[in-house]
């Protein structure tokens, strides 16, 4: 299998605004060609700066990073050509909405005839047909927005930055523009993508870092971060027939003593009797042990279930683990986790 080509790649990258604070430093990560790299945070955390530090924005402070084989600090313009960036403050033009993304495109070398065509289907894409003719400071927030969007997407690129994209859009205008970023990355573009929607983390990024306080203090995929971070879980167990009382305090003992929190059930009778709900951390490894119990005793489990880990629970037990460890808050960031190690040997984490 061939290796995959990593066009991007962080060493302890840094940024201060002044000499003793620094908005994110110690920075190493890494990004593939066609891949979705997502940067998660609360307001604060160093999203923005690093997309601003990854695009020549801004100039490291400390550290440094390989982006499409150009050193960061000296790629200059030859860099530049080479990437898109949606931030989150507005860049408006006075000319048409339509005639605007023909423009950009132009500026950016696109073919007359391919422009048009582009320009067609982004206008169809982000439902800002209607609104081809009218100036892009007339547009609501919203078609603001796609209209940012769909500008950057007009020109081809080889990494797109995406600063909070899909601020003040409906969720069927998100859905619509994450199946396409999807379907780019698919083809070989290769995002970087920075939300506060969880969810859209989830649907569209193939790996998470999480940054907190100038830090990333995590780097997975979901799965990976739901599978370390997501906390308890709940689980709900429905037997066949309603447990006897000492068969029930019996199981009761066993769950509380492996570390499961009951639930109090929310109906009465025969049906609360035949079933147990407990929270647990271990919440899938405590369904074999289940199994074993109940068959030893000669009962029939109609059904066992456990509640999916959201990477809302993960990346609230990430905050609240770096907080606790993040010691006595002297650093120049902060209280933070320590930084994610150095990526070897070109290879990512």
């Amino acid at each position: 299998m061939p290796a995959r080509e990593l066009v991007l790649e962080t060493h302890d990258l840094g940024y201060a605004y002044r000499p003793d604070r620094y908005a994110i430093r110690h920075l190493s990560v890494g990004l593939y060609r066609g891949e979705v790299l997502g940067l998660l945070g609360r307001n604060g955390a160093g999203k923005t700066t690093t997309v601003r530090l990854l695009t020549t924005l801004l100039p490291p402070s400390e550290g440094g990073a390989t982006v499409l084989g150009h050193d960061l600090r000296s790629g200059g313009r030859a860099l530049r050509a080479r990437l898109g960036v949606v931030l989150q403050s507005e860049s408006l033009d006075f000319v048409s909405v339509e005639r605007n993304l023909t423009l950009y495109a132009f500026l950016w070398g696109v073919p007359s005839e391919v422009a048009k065509s582009r320009a067609e289907e982004m206008l169809e894409l982000f439902e800002l047909g209607p609104a081809r003719k009218r100036r892009p400071w007339a547009l609501s927030g919203g078609e603001r927005r796609r209209f940012q969007v769909a500008r950057e997407l007009m020109h081809d690129m080889e990494i797109l930055f995406l600063d909070e994209p899909t601020v003040g859009l409906d969720a069927i205008a998100r859905r619509r523009i994450l199946r396409y970023l999807k379907d780019r990355a698919r083809a070989g573009l290769s995002i970087v993508f920075t939300t506060h929607i969880l969810h859209e983390a989830d649907l569209l990024c193939d790996r998470i870092a999480v940054l907190h306080l100038g830090r990333a203090i995590a780097l997975d995929t979901a799965e990976g971060l739901k599978a370390k971070y997501g906390g308890a879980r709940e689980v709900l167990v429905v037997f066949a027939g309603p447990l006897p009382a000492p068969v029930r305090a019996e199981l009761v003992g066993e769950l509380v003593a492996r570390g499961a929190s009951i639930l109090t059930p929310e109906e009465d009778g025969e049906a609360a009797a035949a079933r147990i709900a407990f929270r647990s951390v271990d919440a899938e490894s405590l369904l074999p042990w289940l199994s074993q119990w109940a068959h030893a005793r000669h009962l029939d489990v109609d059904r066992m279930s456990v509640e999916a880990a959201s990477l809302e629970s993960a990346f609230l037990g990430m905050i609240g683990e770096a907080d606790t460890a993040g010691g006595d808050g002297g650093g120049p960031v902060g209280r933070s986790a320590e930084p994610l190690p150095p990526v070897p040997g070109g290879r990512v984490p």
